[in-house]
């Protein structure tokens, strides 16, 4: 049984609302990506048997920088990353690699020694992981 116990003592104070199937990713800024996390909502594109663990794991880990960082200066780092990326190396997707929280939010995602990619559909379903998550 996979839980959030995988992470770090720095786990998030709240446990973060999941959403699956969510609109934002109709949007064309958000249209290529498959997760998110907005404040203290973690916001996924499939619904949940679309979401692989090592998926769920790298948002996880965003909530945790939040937490960490606090989400005002989370966002404004990571923006401020994002674009000094972009005028460097001028292509999108080389600055998204190299904002520090996604290197290491993908450097940690495998954390749980299962499913090392995003590949659809999961192995195994997680509602395992939105209950701990998402308690009734």
């Amino acid at each position: 049984m996979w839980s959030r116990q995988g992470l770090s003592s720095h786990q998030s104070r709240r446990s973060p609302r999941v959403r699956y199937r969510h609109w934002i990713f109709k949007l064309p800024l958000a249209r290529n990506y498959r997760g998110m996390v907005v404040g203290r909502t973690i916001l996924f594109k499939g619904d949940e048997s679309e979401v692989s663990r090592t998926l769920f794991q790298h948002e996880l880990l965003h909530q945790e920088q939040i937490d960490r960082h606090g989400i005002a200066r989370f966002y404004f780092i990571y923006l401020r990353d994002y674009l000094a990326n972009l005028w460097r190396l001028r292509n999108h997707d080389a600055a998204y690699r190299n904002i520090p929280f996604e290197k290491e939010a993908f450097e940690r995602e495998s954390e749980t020694g299962e499913d090392d990619d995003h590949a659809y559909p999961a192995r195994r379903s997680i509602s395992s992981i939105s209950a701990s998550v998402n308690p009734k």
